[in-house]
């Protein structure tokens, strides 16, 4: 074995294992202990060049990032010790999504070795399958989050994926009912469940699965409020794998928050309510077999599932002759665009809608927001008028 040293510069000898070249950087981290990152070359030049370029990295950053660390590791690691922030489960399961394409792209690629041009031809290759924009934005922001991670335990010196840019990709952009096209959906003939949902989610504000996780006990008749305090959510069983409907916490404090009820919201809940108690009576002890007691539950008081709702939802829209493109989650936005055209202030409507600021409110429905002040119970009456339909 050859060998051969340069003061502070590291070692470069004759592996007859590898058959190589290799190189090795003596170093002390942060908590004290000693490191020695070795370097591998066909020729002795070679050889030294990377510890050079080791040592570089060292005397920039302080430390210097294993050679041997692929992508999959630092991805894998993030999944095993997840952010405090991901507490919903499927915002857990999206992750694991999405960290399974980024592992089958990029997995084996050496950390120290990736490059911003990698990462933004894997964004490529996605957006060629036809995912959407968002779905990259995401993708990226996992594993900019994992290398991030990496830099703070000194494990990669540059977080390239930070760097890469999204290519363009075809976004679904959300739209807004106009007024002529709510009359004509709430000019229907409907049932008391679609004529309380329709009223609810396009005078109110509600997400789908806040609608959906709706109780009567948040419902206060006397005070006129809706009180938004629970989600319905489609989990995985953990026994079965199995998808079940539960009712879930809000994701965020802000997001919990009391609506004044318009008249003819008030006036479809309680109709609603009747009919169920009618209901109840019928059925007995097989209504509501789980005692959720859920607002807009299916004829036996269970959960209703979103993709039943949503099939519902367009064939209604399609009766009024409005499209059968619609999406329940449009009536919230169509909920911010008559608020907006209205004159309420933004700040009302973040609160309305349960953002935790206005500039959340803005980036998600900026197609939707004009500027300026009333309740939002006074405009949804002023446009609609009273619980009789005047």
């Amino acid at each position: 074995m050859s060998q051969r040293s340069r003061k502070g510069g590291g070692t470069v000898f004759w592996d007859e294992d590898r058959g190589c070249y290799t190189g090795q950087l003596s170093h002390y981290d942060a908590a004290g202990r000693r490191r020695r990152p070795k370097v591998h070359a066909a020729t002795k030049a070679e050889c030294w060049e990377k510890l050079d370029e080791l040592r570089a990295e060292l005397k920039k950053t302080g430390s210097v990032a294993p050679r041997d660390l692929t992508v999959a590791d630092l991805i894998n690691e993030l999944l095993a010790h997840p952010p405090a922030d991901w507490k919903s489960p499927i915002t857990v399961i999206n992750r694991k999504n999405y960290a399974t394409r980024i592992n089958a792209a990029l997995g084996k690629v050496k950390v120290a070795r990736l490059t911003v041009a990698q990462v933004e031809q894997f964004l490529a290759d996605s957006a060629a399958e036809g995912l959407s924009a968002d779905m990259m934005r995401r993708l990226r922001s996992t594993l900019r989050l994992a290398i991030r991670r990496a830099e703070r335990d000194g494990k990669a010196t540059r977080n390239v994926a930070a760097l890469a840019e999204l290519p363009a990709a075809p976004r679904r952009r959300s739209r807004s009912m106009t007024l002529p096209q709510i009359r004509a959906l709430l000019g229907l003939e409907l049932t008391p469940w679609w004529r309380a949902y329709l009223a609810c989610a396009l005078m109110c504000g509600l997400r789908p699965g806040e609608l959906l996780g709706l109780r009567w006990e948040d419902v206060d008749f006397k005070a006129g409020v809706v009180r938004v305090r629970k989600c319905l959510k489609a989990l995985p069983d953990p026994a079965t794998g199995k998808r079940q409907l539960v009712l879930e916490e809000l994701k965020t404090e802000r997001s919990k928050r009391t609506i004044r009820m318009p008249r003819q919201v008030a006036a479809a809940l309680l109709a609603l309510r009747k009919e169920q108690a009618a209901t109840r009576l019928k059925l007995g002890e097989s209504y509501d077999l789980r005692g959720l007691s859920i607002v807009f539950g299916d004829g036996a008081g269970a959960p209703k599932w979103p993709q039943d709702v949503r099939r519902d939802f367009q064939k209604f829209c399609g009766r009024a002759g409005i499209g059968t493109s619609w999406v329940p989650r449009e009536q919230r936005h169509t909920f911010v665009s008559v608020l907006s055209d209205s004159g309420v202030d933004i700040e009302q409507i973040a609160d309305a809608v349960g953002h935790i600021n206005s500039t959340v409110t803005k980036a998600v429905y900026r197609h939707q927001i004009a500027d300026e002040v009333t309740s939002a119970a006074t405009v949804m009456d002023s446009i609609f008028g009273e619980a009789n339909g005047s």
